[in-house]
């Protein structure tokens, strides 16, 4: 671990409960842009912001905003982060959400932060490969609920973290896992033992 001790942590099914609003937004309005379940069988894709076809983005577009309001904050993330800030970590909130769907996503997103007394040092929008954003901001540990984007970091010698979903806790990775904020703070602690018990392995 660096002496930056930046945390990179995502929003959507990281920070807050996002792919449970969508679902029920793709059930309640879904058939008005596609009658064979469509979205449903694509929530990943909606959730990972990527090649967006015709369908998803008029859906998204619609109730991109609407959906977002109403995402709740996942039970100890404020404690945890506030934690973290007492612990000297810096906390970096990093993205996908970006101007194609939002007003202005930079502004929903810190509106979004402050109204829900999430600490943060650092907001960066519409980033969907986080890998350069990642390095240039010297992030010690990115934690996301994408495995494709937390494998690329690992392999790319970021340190990083699954958060577990809906979406995602089914599928494979070698990255470590986590199903809750607390999980969140006791790997953190752990990996500062590790340091520390290499730091006194090297002094002898």
């Amino acid at each position: 671990m660096t002496n930056d001790k930046i945390i990179g942590i995502d929003i959507d099914d990281t920070l807050n409960y996002s792919s449970e609003v969508i679902k029920e937004y793709i059930l309640k309005y879904g058939n008005n842009y596609s009658d064979d379940n469509y979205l449903i069988k694509n929530i990943d894709k909606i959730m990972r912001g990527l090649n967006f076809d015709g369908v998803i983005s008029l859906f998204f577009n619609d109730y991109c905003e609407e959906m977002a309001s109403q995402m709740k904050v996942k039970e100890s993330a404020k404690e945890v982060i506030d934690r973290l800030k007492e612990d000297g970590y810096k906390i970096y909130f990093i993205t996908a959400r970006s101007n194609k769907f939002y007003k202005n996503a930079y502004e929903f997103c810190n509106n979004y932060l402050n109204k829900n007394k999430i600490y943060f040092d650092k907001l960066i929008v519409g980033q969907n490969h986080k890998l350069n954003v990642c390095q240039n901001e010297n992030i010690l540990l990115m934690i996301d609920d994408s495995i494709d984007t937390c494998e690329r970091l690992k392999d790319n010698g970021i340190d990083s973290l699954v958060f577990n979903s809906q979406i995602n806790s089914e599928k494979d990775t070698y990255c470590d896992r986590v199903d809750n904020w607390l999980e969140v703070y006791n790997y953190i602690k752990e990996k500062e033992l590790e340091k520390e018990k290499i730091l006194l392995l090297d002094k002898n």
